[in-house]
């Protein structure tokens, strides 16, 4: 917060011994400041929210203003800017005393929404006696669904459902469950929700539970917080009732790739689509489509690496093409380095060959392994092939590079290009060569 030049100068000439011009910087100060209603005007124009708190700047705007209203002999009251600044807060609260029943006095919902009072009240339901939890419970069961969705009563309610008794469980779970969409959705309910569904599952009123959820679970898939819940729902569920994850993934793959939640669904569902195989390749037939993005996709590049290491055959054969054609394009990808790194890991040695191939051609005068070497990223996919290729195959391309002083030479310049100089270089790769 910039302070006001003409403020600071008041100030300042009142730390002075002399009085004399108290009242010329009262004139002007008080004429420059302007009134509650600017102030208010000013504040809900600006385009920036900037959140209610405490700083050493407000609290020296205050004081400043304090001192002009006791110059001017304007009451606090009338000029005082609007005090947006005093935050609710119940710091105020005294520790609960488990031995002390007045400590459960008041409201203990509007408590529950304080970041202290949460804390003592989950403390003295996890520790208290049966009458304590019980006296806890009732003052909070008309504020559940509230509760849930507050950012600090949603750990209260977490903390009900695991210390409290069954009926109280079933209690909670009834009077949510009419409520487990608008759960879901929500940035703590979903929280709550999910302790739910564990606490249901293996029971007769997980089914009703999840029958709420189900029809949601296209939309739930591609939001930040659902996404968790369906999340939940594949852990609990496995593969046995995987059919409902597949019904809400085809058909909307391009919208689940763009961010890392819709990503982690995908990548789950095409794990337990494996029963599947009719479906899975539905899936997959999809993916591909998008295949050439996702490679240099930030989220997506890992559906890639997964296709690639635990996909059909037919799969891995396609996605090598694909990274064949573009091997320098994606090498010198932050994102497409990586799924270089995987085919090459999880490829056999014909497809290793033909990288090497790859990685000798010309194009534009310069061979492809000095462009790869001297770049951030491309140079770890040099490294890597050596590394992860045959005995047989690390000799032929180490031979042929170390033959060419001038590609040693090259490579040397740069500072990446160091890197995998040394590696060809160093008596320990000398030795792993047998050479």
């Amino acid at each position: 917060m910039n302070q006001d030049p003409n403020e600071k100068d008041m100030i300042g000439d009142l730390l002075d011994d002399s009085f004399e011009n108290v009242t010329k910087i009262k004139k002007s100060f008080t004429s420059n400041r302007p009134t509650t209603l600017q102030i208010n005007q000013n504040h809900n124009q600006s385009p920036i929210y900037y959140p209610k708190v405490y700083s050493p700047q407000v609290k020296q705007k205050q004081n400043s203003y304090d001192l002009d209203l006791r110059l001017t002999k304007v009451l606090v009251q009338q000029s005082a800017p609007t005090s947006a600044l005093i935050p609710k807060s119940y710091d105020y609260v005294p520790q609960f005393n488990l031995d002390d029943e007045t400590s459960l006095e008041g409201d203990l919902i509007s408590k529950c929404k304080d970041q202290n009072g949460a804390r003592n009240i989950q403390k003295a339901f996890q520790e208290g006696s049966k009458t304590i939890r019980e006296q806890i419970f009732n003052k909070l069961e008309k504020g559940l669904l509230s509760l849930s969705k507050d950012v600090f009563g949603n750990y209260v309610i977490q903390n009900l459902l695991e210390y409290g008794t069954l009926i109280q469980q079933q209690k909670i779970l009834s009077i949510l469950q009419p409520h487990s969409s608008q759960l879901a959705f929500h940035q703590y309910g979903c929280r709550v929700l999910q302790k739910l569904l564990q606490n249901a599952h293996n029971t007769t009123d997980f089914p009703i539970l999840f029958d709420t959820i189900k029809n949601k679970v296209r939309d739930l898939i591609i939001d930040q917080h659902g996404n968790h819940v369906v999340q939940k729902l594949i852990q609990l569920m496995e593969s046995d009732i995987s059919l409902w994850v597949l019904d809400g993934i085809e058909g909307q793959i391009n919208k689940l790739v763009i961010n890392s939640f819709g990503c982690r669904i995908i990548q789950k569902a095409v794990s337990i689509s494996n029963n599947h195989p009719d479906r899975q390749m539905k899936i997959l037939i999809e993916i591909m489509r998008l295949a050439y993005e996702l490679i240099i996709s930030q989220y997506g590049n890992y559906i890639i690496q997964q296709l690639l290491k635990e996909g059909p055959l037919i799969i891995k054969n396609i996605i090598q093409q694909i990274i064949m054609e573009k091997l320098e394009e994606y090498s010198l990808n932050k994102f497409g380095s990586n799924v270089v790194d995987c085919a090459i890991k999880c490829s056999d040695n014909q497809f290793k060959l033909k990288i090497m191939e790859l990685l000798l051609s010309h194009n534009n005068q310069q061979v492809l392994f000095v462009r790869l070497s001297t770049n951030a990223y491309g140079n770890y996919v040099v490294q890597n092939f050596f590394k992860c290729a045959d005995i047989e195959i690390q000799k032929e391309l180490y031979l042929k590079i170390t033959n060419n002083q001038q590609l040693l030479q090259e490579i040397q310049q740069y500072k990446f290009g160091q890197f995998v100089y040394q590696m060809l270089t160093q008596k320990l790769e000398l030795e792993n060569f047998n050479l």
